[in-house]
């Protein structure tokens, strides 16, 4: 056959499109077993075929063929077999089960990751029959997982009788008990939260909010009110996940905003998104600084923010000088906050206290220091935009600005505002060094008449 012959050519293009051939065409025996050995070719390319290939074919034989290759030295191809067979899913589960007690304890655990990623009932028996009689750790702590993720009610009894067995189990078990998630289960893992280390009921705590009801959600909002460290964050998670399951509300009292504020300052940014997520329902000052100080870390904590510091904006404007003067890491999407909150409705910012506008002012005069021409270019446009009269106090700083584009944008500024310090401002501009510059500063002067070389700043 003469597609037998290419799929052994020493070329891996011709391989390639010999395998792909079969893409559309019906394989044989020969050519199924051929095409199988390919998945140790040593070509990227034709591997990525091969894939294609056994993944659009429906022979029931391939199955059989690719389950040997778990047993490869090659950690890749190994990989590649077991993502083959999870893409196979259900129709794969019978090659895996029947390999089971063929390979050494590697094996089965690999065979047990796949077979609880497919999640066909059928394996569990036969998990469960591994559970039972084998001795490593590892094959074991898969047992449970895989049962976890098949959800397999009946394995519960036998999850629950290794609990005490090996405390390294217990975070797996409690996962995967949580899978299952029936009120045995949870009954179950909240009878054993008390008593626990953290590890264990950090494991607790997350299946809780997967599975939990109206009866978990109090129990955790209990639980928060007391707990303090790192505990505060999974359950701020698990809270904010059965809050958005069953439309619960949140009650706000100190310790519930310290532990928000707990969780927005020190932690990853899954659990920031939750606790985010929780304050939107609530006015505080300090929560709302709180959220300044990590904004622009997380693009999705980011539009779950946004709204709310809108939604307070003269408090945004009154308070947001705090952070700016600390110039932190996120002093670019700060300013770019600001800039936004304006466009969309600056009515707040003309209710500011002179004092609120003058701290506001300072920010930004502070800013146009910075060394970021960013910062430099949001913070002049800020000044204009809250306190024109103390814009073209420091128009002379901004003028000495070394970068060009921001330079250019001074001049855009300059010709919304017709005045003696404008004017004044441009003529300076109109000497700049740079061409662009002094022509664009010259055209604006023009425009209103202005006589650069009879007129002098004072």
């Amino acid at each position: 056959m003469k597609e037998l012959e290419l799929l052994k050519s020493e070329d891996p293009i011709i391989r390639q499109e010999a395998v792909e051939y079969f893409l559309s065409n019906e394989m044989n025996e020969e050519v199924e077993e051929q095409i199988c050995q390919m998945i140790t070719d040593p070509d990227k390319g034709v591997r990525n075929s091969v894939t294609l290939v056994l993944l659009s074919s429906t022979k029931s034989r391939i199955p059989e063929l690719i389950v040997p290759y778990v047993s490869s030295p090659d950690l890749s191809v190994r990989n590649l077999a077991g993502e083959v067979l999870i893409k196979m899913g259900e129709r794969a589960t019978s090659s895996l089960l029947a390999y089971l007690n063929k390979g050494d304890d590697d094996d089965k655990k690999f065979i047990i990751d796949v077979l609880g990623l497919i999640g066909d009932k059928n394996a569990v028996s036969e998990i469960l029959e591994v559970l039972r009689i084998n001795k490593n750790e590892n094959v074991i702590l898969a047992c449970i997982e895989g049962l976890g993720n098949i959800k397999a009610e009946e394995a519960l009894d036998d999850l629950i009788s290794w609990y005490d067995k090996n405390e390294l189990f217990k975070p797996t078990i409690i996962e995967a008990i949580g899978k299952i998630g029936s009120r045995k289960a949870l009954d179950f893992i909240i009878s054993k939260f008390k008593n626990e280390d953290e590890l264990t009921k950090f494991s607790i705590i997350e299946s809780l909010g997967i599975v939990g009801d109206e009866e978990v959600f109090f129990f955790l909002l209990s639980e928060l009110l007391q707990t303090t460290g790192a505990l505060v964050w999974p359950l701020i998670s698990s809270i904010r996940s059965l809050k958005e399951k069953f439309n619960f509300d949140i009650p706000f009292d100190e310790r519930m905003k310290n532990a928000i504020m707990a969780t927005l300052d020190q932690t990853e940014q899954v659990y920031r998104r939750d606790a985010a997520y929780l304050i939107t329902a609530f006015e505080d000052k300090d929560i709302l600084l709180a959220c300044l100080k990590i904004y622009g870390e997380d693009p999705e904590l980011d539009e779950n923010l946004k709204p709310k510091f809108f939604e307070n904006s003269k408090l945004l404007f009154s308070k947001i000088h705090y952070i700016l003067n600390e110039n932190p890491n996120n002093i670019v999407n700060l300013l770019w906050l600001l800039k936004e909150a304006l466009e969309i409705d600056d009515t707040e910012l003309q209710t500011l206290s002179d004092l609120d506008r003058r701290n506001l002012c300072d920010s930004f005069t502070r800013c146009m220091e910075n060394a970021d021409e960013e910062v430099r270019k949001s913070a002049m446009e800020l000044l204009f935009a809250v306190s024109l009269d103390t814009a073209l106090v420091f128009v002379g700083t901004m003028m000495e600005d070394n970068n060009l584009w921001n330079r250019l944008r001074l001049i855009e500024l300059l010709e919304g505002v017709n005045n003696k310090q404008s004017n004044e401002a441009l003529i300076t501009m109109s000497k700049d060094p740079d061409e662009m510059i002094n022509e664009r500063a010259k055209a604006i002067l023009a425009d209103r008449n202005v006589q650069i070389s009879q007129t002098k700043p004072e």
